[in-house]
C-alpha cells in the first residue's frame, strides 16, 4: 500500500491527482484542502473512494499542517511514502505588470511589493512549511519522495527564450522553489529522500472569461520557440505525465527541476 499527500486538492491539478491516484484501491490519498467544506466534487468523491481522505491543511499555517501530519500519520503508523506540494498563489495584483512600469510609478511599485511578498509566503515559506511537516514521515517510509510543483517560468533561460514580460512575482518565486529544491537535496540525499521540481506544464485550470485568450497568447507565444508544441493540457492529461515521470524517479534524481515529461525541455 502506497500512501499520498497532495496540497491544494479540492479542485485543478490537486484534484486530478486524488482522481487519478484514487483509481488503484492499495493507494491511500490525502487532500489537504483549505476548507473541507468548499469542494462538493471532492467531498462526493471521497464519499465513493474509502481510501481518499480530506484533512484540513492550509500551506501557510504550520499548525494546521503539523494537524493534517498526524492524523496521516495515525493512519498510516507513521509514514507518508509521497508528498506532493502542488498548492500555490498564481496570479497576484501585480500579474499583469512588466517591471518597466514600475518606473516613476509609486503606486505600482508599492503594489509590487506587497504582491510579491505575499507571493514568496504562499509559494515558498508555504514550501518550507509544508516539508518541515510532513519530512519526519517522509524519512520512515519505502518511498520517500517528495514532488514540488513548480515552472518553466522559474527557469530565467525559457524566460528569456520565450520573452516571458509579466507574472514576475510568480516567476520569482518559482525560481526560489527550484532552488530550494536543490538545496534540500543536499541535506536529504544522506537519508534516502528524492525531492525534485516538476512542472505540470501550461494546463487549463482558469475557467474565467479571459482564460481562453489567455491560454490562446501563451500557446503562440509558446509556438514561437517550438512550432511542434500543441497547446495546453487538461489537468487530468498533466497528472498522467507528472505520474509517469514520478514513478521512474530515484535518488540519482534528486535536487532536479524537470518538466511534466522528466527532461530539461519544458515545452
Amino acid at each position: 500500500m502506497t500512501s499520498y499527500a497532495i496540497t491544494g486538492a479540492s479542485r485543478g491539478i490537486g484534484f486530478a491527482f486524488v482522481k487519478n491516484l484514487a483509481q488503484n484501491p492499495s493507494n491511500t490519498v490525502f487532500a489537504l484542502v483549505r476548507n473541507v467544506t468548499s469542494s462538493p466534487e471532492l467531498t462526493s468523491f471521497a464519499a465513493s473512494h474509502p481510501n481518499v481522505h480530506i484533512l484540513k491543511g492550509d500551506i501557510t499555517s504550520p499548525a494546521e499542517l503539523a494537524a493534517a501530519a498526524t492524523s496521516i500519520s495515525e493512519i498510516t503508523g507513521g509514514t507518508l511514502d509521497v508528498l506532493i506540494q502542488n498548492a500555490a498563489s498564481l496570479f497576484g495584483d501585480a500579474a499583469m505588470f512588466k517591471l518597466t512600469d514600475l518606473v516613476g510609478d509609486a503606486e505600482k511599485t508599492e503594489i509590487f511589493g506587497n504582491d510579491l511578498q505575499v507571493t514568496i509566503q504562499q509559494n515558498v515559506m508555504a514550501m518550507v512549511h509544508t516539508t518541515s511537516a510532513f519530512l519526519p514521515l517522509v524519512k520512515k517510509s519505502n518511498l520517500k519522495k517528495i514532488v514540488v510543483l513548480t515552472s518553466g517560468l522559474g527557469d530565467p533561460k525559457g524566460v528569456v527564450e520565450w520573452g516571458w514580460k509579466d507574472s514576475v512575482p510568480y516567476c520569482v518565486s518559482k525560481a526560489a522553489v527550484n532552488m530550494l529544491v536543490a538545496s534540500y537535496s543536499n541535506v536529504l540525499s544522506d537519508d534516502g529522500v528524492t525531492i525534485v521540481a516538476i512542472s505540470p506544464g501550461l494546463v487549463k485550470t482558469q475557467t474565467q472569461d479571459w482564460a481562453p485568450q489567455f491560454y490562446e497568447t501563451v500557446t503562440k507565444l509558446f509556438q514561437k520557440s517550438k512550432p511542434s508544441y500543441e497547446g495546453p493540457l487538461s489537468p487530468e492529461e498533466s497528472v498522467e505525465l507528472m505520474l509517469g515521470t514520478v514513478g521512474k524517479l530515484t535518488v540519482k534524481d534528486t535536487g532536479r527541476s524537470m518538466s511534466q515529461y522528466g527532461t530539461d525541455d519544458w515545452l
